[in-house]
């Protein structure tokens, strides 16, 4: 018989690891309990595992706004204590239990616990973040009270795993520090010249957050076929609900509603793969419904999924995606975050070539392909690279052009990139710019056309000044000629009347 190899490992989530946990708790603490009058109906070993599920969740930082009383001070929401009866937090629960003054059992710690998630529904109101975090904190608070044996095992439908035995996982995007923002302050995206986001600071991620939004059923609408059968109302609303958080320009908005796009019909994929797939009749799919899906929504989806328009698309995407077999290694980072990190880690801060973001991006730690399809595309790169040894070098990125374009498409450029799409944002500054420049001229063209009627009205005017300045100077001219002409004749006739004329004398 082969031994089993032992593996280092987590310990699993059960009520030993958890006990273990509420066991370190301080010495004073544990003196108290030990003076204290205990009830006979009081069940000390629940109490315990409930103290070490209730530090478990609160170590989690989706659960920090659950950790300590509602402030409406500074919340800014004054009427808080007259729409809440009975507040209650982690942090309060923690006390009690460790000071022993409260709960008998674990069924009393479980009914404080409710009032967290039932004053958080009742308070906020549909689309605030703050109920999707309570949903998350809400499912491992259950996961980790099931797996500690608090409550008895429920009865497992085909197709479910017990809590205790599943895999653990990053689960849905927390966004805890997007409570923090101040009213009125927004994030900042930076973008890159193809205008795709780059350099996003972790916790504040505009794709995770993109992803958050349309999951929750408030913001857009299930019950439709695709997205863009989702209303418009519904997407400007959406769109507004990102303008709350982060500073994005207009000319932006087509990246930011394209990315919704994907991450609504991912979202939908996952709730078909995951609980609809599994289970061969619509009973028992109705039967699991997703937790963050309405009962309405899910009796709707469930409809569509097994009408024969559905399944023929359905199978039409999964012969498209079986054709997919290159696999890329740059995790949950886009390929533009992937290519400016690259950019920032290079001395003479140049983007690397598509060939070269290819292989980063498709390679492991080690340096080799991530499967045989990425090894016969590198192949290919460097025979094209081999042939063109000893010629003149081919422009850029014309090899990757060469191996990747397969019907207009650039296949390992990033999602849904095409050589229009690739090169249009380019195409649209080019147009911009002779735009400017058009625009420019024009603004020089009339300026030299009202210089040129300027001068004409300039000229026209020195004519008729110097018409004006000649007539003047004429009749000055006359003026002083009859003047003189007048003294001539003047002096003449003085000098007739002074000189006697001899007659001639007759012959």
């Amino acid at each position: 018989m082969k031994r089993k190899r032992s593996r280092k490992r987590k310990s699993p989530v059960n009520a030993s690891t958890i006990c273990a946990e509420a066991n370190q708790t301080s010495d004073a603490s544990m003196k108290d309990n030990e003076k204290k009058t205990h009830d006979p109906q009081c069940k000390e070993g629940e109490l315990t595992v409930a103290l070490g599920v209730v530090k478990k969740v609160m170590s989690m930082e989706v659960a920090e706004p659950f950790n300590v009383p509602v402030n409406p001070i500074m919340l800014g929401i004054t009427d808080y204590f007259d729409v809440i009866a009975t507040p209650m937090d982690f942090g309060t629960i923690r006390r009690n239990l460790e000071n022993g003054a409260k709960y008998t059992n674990a069924d009393d710690v479980f009914s404080d616990v409710q009032y967290i998630w039932e004053n958080c529904y009742k308070y906020n109101k549909p689309g605030n973040p703050i109920l999707e975090l309570v949903d998350q904190v809400k499912e491992k608070f259950t996961m980790f009270w099931n797996a500690a044996g608090l409550y008895g095992r429920r009865k497992q439908t085909k197709g479910q795993v017990s809590s205790s035995t599943r895999k653990r996982t990053r689960g849905p995007t927390c966004y805890t520090r997007f409570l923090a923002l101040r009213p009125g302050e927004r994030i900042v995206p930076k973008w890159n010249e193809n205008g795709e986001v780059i350099q996003q600071e972790k916790g504040k991620k505009l794709t995770s957050y993109l992803g958050t939004l349309v999951r929750c059923q408030r913001n857009a609408l299930l019950q439709v076929k695709d997205w863009s059968k989702v209303p418009d109302e519904a997407k400007e609303k959406l769109w507004g609900l990102v303008l709350e958080k982060f500073d994005i320009d207009d000319e932006h908005k087509d990246y930011v509603m394209n990315s919704m796009g994907n991450k609504y019909r991912s979202y939908k994929c996952n709730l078909k793969a995951k609980y609809y797939d599994p289970y061969e009749t619509d009973e028992e799919r109705l039967s699991n419904c997703p937790p963050d899906v309405s009962q309405d929504d899910w009796r709707w989806l469930v409809h569509y999924w097994g009408t024969p328009e559905a399944q023929a698309i359905s199978k039409k995407n999964k012969a498209n995606r079986s054709k997919h077999v290159l696999r890329h290694t740059s995790g949950s980072k886009s390929h533009a975050e992937v290519q400016y990190e690259q950019a920032q880690m290079r001395k003479d801060g140049k983007v690397p070539s598509k060939q070269e973001m290819f292989v980063l991006t498709h390679t492991r730690k080690d340096g080799t392909p991530i499967n045989n399809a990425t090894r016969d595309i590198m192949t290919q790169f460097e025979e094209l690279s081999a042939q063109q040894a000893g010629k003149s070098p081919p422009e850029a990125d014309k090899l990757f052009t060469e191996v990747m374009n397969r019907h207009g498409h650039v296949r390992g450029f990033g999602l849904g990139r095409t050589r229009f799409r690739a090169s249009v944002r380019t195409l649209v500054k080019e147009f911009s710019f002779v735009k400017e420049q058009l625009a420019s001229m024009n603004q020089q063209r009339e300026k030299q056309r009202k210089e040129l009627e300027e001068m004409a009205l300039q000229k026209d005017r020195m004519q008729e000044e110097m018409q004006e300045w000649m007539e003047e100077q004429l009749m000055k001219m006359k003026d002083e000629m009859m003047q003189e002409f007048q003294q001539y004749i003047h002096q003449f006739q003085e000098r007739l009347k002074s000189t006697k004329i001899q007659p001639k004398p007759k012959e």
